[in-house]
């Protein structure tokens, strides 16, 4: 696997650089904003367009500000690369529509890499509780201190705000845990001054799972997800950003007794990558198109 990296932003430094590294797998970064060269790039552009042009890769991971994420995928895609986008992988329903068009048309995969149900502590829970046929309610908080003004996270221009950074955590979780067809959805949304939306709640009532979650920005930090079945519930921690060189704990409350589960240390990106290498290796795309569109026509229906 050879990949171009278009943008040099946090995730890509903290979560996806060292996985690379550690996989040897060859890797390139465009990027305007960053002077600072990796040393062990194989190649450094300045310029997306050339990087595009020229670059041998055969898959393009897009980390750029939300509003540039169609434009770059698109042309990637055109340009016959496979293709990963940060989430969110668009603005809405359309963008993403026309993407997997694309991807189709030349035969390419196109994913969005919402990847934090590939740690391992979500197989185990579903296993504690013999099947995700099982979950009667889901909860979910993710709950982030407030964005400093300059972040992009709080530029509306660049397509931020609380529903375009959670949102795709939001519906991955309904798309996971929750059973049956979606028959009703309660929600309420908070925005600032400026227009951007800076939380959101949602109470959901699927056909053999209800669904509740709280996700804001402002607040004290909570990544919890509790899974409830008809006779226990598990708690997992640190869900939406589990760290990779830690081993985390989740909490079992059973007849009400209380235990602990110690789940080993694990890199959430490097079995996401491992899947997409896998996938290519197989040529079946099919499972990420269908799960863009689904996630993505639930956070619409968020804002409707």
């Amino acid at each position: 696997m050879n990949i171009l990296i278009l943008g040099y932003s946090s995730l890509v430094k903290k979560r996806i650089l060292n996985v690379l590294l550690k996989n040897n797998i060859r890797f390139s970064i465009a990027s305007k904003s960053s002077t600072r060269k990796v040393k062990k790039a194989y190649s450094w552009y300045r310029n997306y367009r050339i990087a595009l042009d020229t670059s041998n890769a055969d898959l393009v991971y897009v980390s750029l500000p939300n509003s540039q994420h169609y434009y770059w995928a698109k042309k990637a895609l055109e340009k016959g690369y496979h293709v990963i986008v940060d989430k969110p992988l668009s603005e809405n329903f359309l963008q993403a529509k026309n993407l997997i068009k694309i991807a189709k048309n030349k035969k390419k995969l196109i994913a969005e890499a919402t990847f934090f149900n590939y740690h391992n502590q979500f197989n185990k829970a579903v296993k504690l509780l013999n099947g995700v046929k099982n979950i009667k309610h889901v909860n979910a908080n993710f709950v982030i201190p407030f964005p400093k003004k300059n972040s992009i996270l709080m530029s509306k221009k660049l397509s931020g705000g609380c529903l375009m950074d959670m949102g795709p955590y939001a519906a991955s979780v309904a798309r996971l845990f929750c059973s049956g067809k979606l028959i009703k959805m309660y929600k309420t949304i908070t925005k600032n001054k400026q227009d951007i939306i800076v939380s959101f709640s949602i109470l959901c009532q699927f056909e053999k799972t209800s669904y509740s979650g709280y996700f804001c920005f402002g607040g004290e930090y909570q990544s919890n997800l509790t899974l409830f079945s008809k006779n226990k519930y598990i708690e997992l921690n640190r869900v939406f950003s589990p760290p990779y060189n830690k081993n985390i704990k989740i909490l079992i409350k059973q007849k009400d007794l209380l235990h602990k589960k110690k789940i080993k240390k694990d890199n959430l990106f490097e079995n996401f990558l491992k899947k997409i290498k896998y996938s290519l290796n197989q040529k079946k795309y099919n499972f990420y198109y269908k799960t863009i569109l689904e996630d993505i026509k639930f956070r619409e229906k968020i804002l409707r």
